[in-house]
């Protein structure tokens, strides 16, 4: 009889403690949703509301981090989504959405007057104001911003300005009036041949025709056929002047003329201006 005590004694604290166990692992079971999951939808192009409603029925939330301004995406919806659709996760998850703004944001327009054309390019590039054409006016300082316009009017620094918007930069082109070589933009698409026309005081001039061009994507990934003028050796061209282009999509064997990138990405490094 004393040992039937004695083994009870021993049995009775292992049993209670396993029946704590089996009920805790059954209590987190429950409380972690153990076997619970969801699928993240695809949220991108959705409106707040139609996002919220599109997670809620899974159990999920989601909650605005971000707004940004891109104006080729529907205004107020979504741009971007943490985690990516297709990922599973547990009911109650958190979706952090980016929202793309209905309007763009307010900058104040910054002091260009007396820089180089290439500061001033690097200002309006961080700040994401975009350059709609260069002119040219005799003054001794070649190259520097002489004046800054905006829809045909001086804007001063400080001026607010929506981000994206288009100026105008007054260059000094020299007593005399600069003339450039006309560069070799065959083989470019429209973000480098810009970037080239830049460097060489030049602007764009009219897009004559891009086959099978429908969208802004379609016309971003073309490359320059045909330019006029032409950049035979020696043909010079007034500072400011423009070059028309003919875009292509077949960019079969279209390459850039050698050194032409290689100039891009070394552009600036000088530190002489």
């Amino acid at each position: 009889m004393a040992d039937k005590k004695r083994m009870m004694s021993v049995l009775a604290p292992l049993a209670v403690g396993a029946v704590l166990v089996v009920l805790a692992w059954a209590w987190l079971n429950v409380y972690t949703r153990h076997n619970a999951k969801a699928e993240v939808p695809q949220l991108k192009g959705l409106g707040f509301e139609e996002a919220r409603a599109k997670v809620e029925v899974l159990g999920l939330q989601v909650e605005v981090i971000d707004s940004v301004y891109n104006d080729e995406a529907p205004k107020s919806t979504v741009v971007e989504q943490d985690p990516k659709e297709g990922h599973t996760v547990k009911p109650g998850r958190t979706i952090y959405v980016v929202m793309n703004a209905s309007r763009p944001k307010m900058l104040d327009m910054p002091q260009l007057v007396n820089l180089s054309k290439r500061q001033a390019i690097s200002v309006l590039d961080i700040l994401g104001i975009k350059v709609k054409e260069m002119q040219y006016r005799p003054d001794p300082c070649t190259d520097c911003v002489v004046a800054q316009l905006y829809k045909g009017k001086p804007i001063t620094a400080e001026t607010r300005i929506r981000r994206g918007e288009a100026i105008t930069l007054v260059l000094g082109s020299g007593m005399n009036g600069e003339r450039v070589q006309v560069p070799d933009i065959r083989g470019l698409n429209l973000a480098e041949l810009k970037a080239v026309l830049n460097l060489a005081s030049l602007n764009l001039g009219v897009v004559v025709e891009c086959p099978g061009c429908n969208t802004a994507a379609d016309t971003a990934l073309a490359r320059v056929e045909r330019q006029s003028p032409e950049p035979y050796r020696n043909n010079m061209i007034g500072a400011g002047g423009m070059i028309d282009v003919w875009l292509t999509q077949d960019t079969t064997g279209l390459d850039p003329a050698p050194g032409t990138i290689d100039s891009l990405n070394n552009d600036g490094n000088d530190g002489n201006e």
